[in-house]
């Protein structure tokens, strides 16, 4: 009598021992990836990470209120200057309007009015990039000063990195772009910081 073999070639066998290496290969796999996981999050804990709301500075410290007042009274001028030359333009379009056609007169007329026209369009773009280029040159001065002092406070709350913190838009919708607790917001500080280096000088 031969003695009984296990019946492994069973179907139901079969499934049975598949279930389980494909349990055992899954549980491995979550157990290696918790090890990763964990030992990233035990990495990322050693680095402290701040944010600051720059725009919200730049807004507040006096520094920035004095630019901010400062162009604007820059950019009323050269509103002013723009219509002062639309009017010199309406001026030369009704004389012009008021001569005869085909006249030398008329002629001249439309030629001063197409001049005009071309000078105002040349006034406009240079005004336009005589602010931008001596708004940027007095903004990159302030955030520098932003900067410096941004990691003076990182410095002295021992973080690894400050992130900006953006919760605004063009269309006035509110935007989180990070999160962070309020005690790793250095906003308040730096603000505080900047105004008394105003305050210094």
């Amino acid at each position: 009598m031969k003695p009984v073999q296990p019946e492994f070639n069973h179907l139901p066998f079969q499934r049975y021992w598949m279930s389980f290496c494909i349990l055992l290969v899954t549980l491995s796999g979550l157990m290696f990836l918790q090890q990763n996981i964990s030992g990233g999050g035990v990495e990322l804990e050693s680095h402290r990470v701040g944010v600051c709301d720059v725009q919200v500075v730049l807004d507040q410290i006096p520094q920035g209120k004095v630019i901010t007042q400062e162009f604007n009274q820059l950019r009323s001028k050269m509103e002013q200057d723009v219509r002062d030359q639309e009017s010199v333009l309406r001026r030369i379009q009704q004389e012009a309007s008021q001569l005869q056609p085909g006249t030398d007169a008329r002629r001249e007329a439309e030629k001063r009015f197409a001049i005009s026209k071309a000078e105002l369009t040349w006034m406009q773009e240079d005004l336009e990039q005589e602010f931008s280029t001596r708004f940027k040159a007095r903004r990159d001065e302030l955030i520098k000063v932003v900067r410096d002092a941004i990691q003076e406070v990182a410095n002295e709350r021992e973080l690894d990195l400050v992130l900006n913190n953006v919760a605004r838009a063009a269309e006035f919708k509110v935007y989180v772009s990070v999160w962070a607790r309020k005690d790793l917001d250095i906003t308040v500080e730096v603000i505080s910081r900047v105004a008394a280096r105003a305050e210094d000088r």
